[in-house]
């Protein structure tokens, strides 16, 4: 076939944009194609930093996209990760979940939410974890008796929880103990000697944690009268444990509240009963939030890394499915003390308040 001067035409594909490869990116960084596979594909391997900015700028440059199939088909990874709560309403596993999903995202997996509690949830992860259609499954919750994770278990697949101490499974948990001792300590030094805590469920790891650090600091004090009433983790909870130790025995002039949901219902129950926060009752909360913030009075509380703990749980999971050794982790970082205006020295009967301790 010719054209109109004669000359022979030739039948030419549609042009297609070119598709950068390993060998491209090599060639333009001057290394060998297996270290840029090792430095792409897996971000932990030891490379020179150098050589690791100029792999990584030269990647940019050709704007090469690994091959996530491919990569799947290798690794026998799906590139999706399982992620299990107990409630999404609780800010504390809200900022958990943030921070595992970004962290996933760096790790270019993508993460798969459910409530367990919620039956269909349940089910649905049921069949992703028969079916092997996500790599790895991060289980948030502090209860020790699950019939989900039990099932989860029997099919192999690797699993860690967040929040939650464990012996026999990998874990990643925040000092509880010493988070509960700072805001337990915040109110002994402002001179109160007559303390509750409002506790969590007894069959929970982290209120087992939490009643610990508030028993030691009590007990490290000198003239320490202490109450304990236990309650579920929500507003509820912390309401009837509020009124148990405000209707009940000895009343107390301060009290730690064992997270934030529990420390809103606690002032529920406060104001009903006409006392009034901090003039009457003092009143601390493990757990720092916006809602901390903007409650009446604002919230004294205790910060603790929960997106951090999320992140990191994404870290030590993706470490395992990559040949690393498993590792409990505690995170480091130190809870922090957020004072407002929930506190102040306790009252004496015809004399005012109490001076605060030195």
């Amino acid at each position: 076939m010719s054209d109109r001067k004669g000359r022979k035409s030739v039948h030419r594909p549609a042009v297609r944009a070119s598709v950068a490869t390993l060998r491209d990116v090599a060639e333009r960084a001057a290394v060998d194609i297996s270290t840029v596979s090792k430095v792409l594909n897996n971000g932990s391997i030891t490379v020179r930093p150098e050589t690791r900015a100029r792999i990584e700028e030269a990647a940019n440059e050709l704007r090469y996209r690994p091959n996530a199939s491919a990569r799947g088909l290798r690794l026998l990874r799906t590139g999706a990760l399982g992620m299990l709560i107990p409630d999404l309403a609780n800010p504390a596993y809200a900022t958990i979940v943030h921070g595992a999903m970004r962290q996933a995202e760096q790790h270019g997996l993508v993460m798969l939410l459910a409530e367990f509690n919620r039956g269909g949830s349940a089910d649905a992860y049921r069949m992703l974890v028969q079916e092997r259609r996500i790599d790895g499954l991060l289980i948030a919750t502090a209860r020790e008796t699950s019939s989900v994770e039990a099932e989860f278990e029997l099919y192999g697949v690797p699993h860690i929880f967040i929040n939650r101490a464990s012996a026999d499974s990998l874990s990643v948990t925040v000092d509880d103990e010493a988070a509960v001792a700072l805001g337990t300590n915040a109110l002994i030094t402002q001179g109160h000697t007559r303390l509750g805590l409002i506790a969590g469920p007894p069959d929970v790891d982290t209120a087992r944690r939490r009643r610990l650090g508030f028993e030691r600091a009590c007990n490290a004090a000198r003239g320490i009268r202490a109450r304990i009433a236990s309650g579920a983790y929500t507003g509820r909870g912390g309401y009837l444990a509020m009124r148990e130790l405000l209707t009940r025995g000895a009343r107390p002039t301060g009290v730690f509240a064992s997270n934030l949901l529990a420390a809103l219902g606690a002032l529920a129950a406060a104001r009903e009963i006409g006392l009034d926060v901090p003039r009457d009752i003092s009143l601390v909360a493990y757990e720092d939030g916006e809602i901390a913030e903007y409650a009446t009075p604002p919230l004294t509380t205790v910060a603790v890394p929960f997106e951090e703990m999320g992140s990191v749980a994404v870290d030590v999971l993706v470490g395992v499915l990559h040949g690393e050794e498993r590792r409990n982790v505690v995170i480091p970082t130190s809870p922090t003390l957020i004072e407002r205006s929930s506190v102040a020295p306790p009252r004496v009967a015809g004399r005012g308040r109490q001076t605060s301790k030195s």
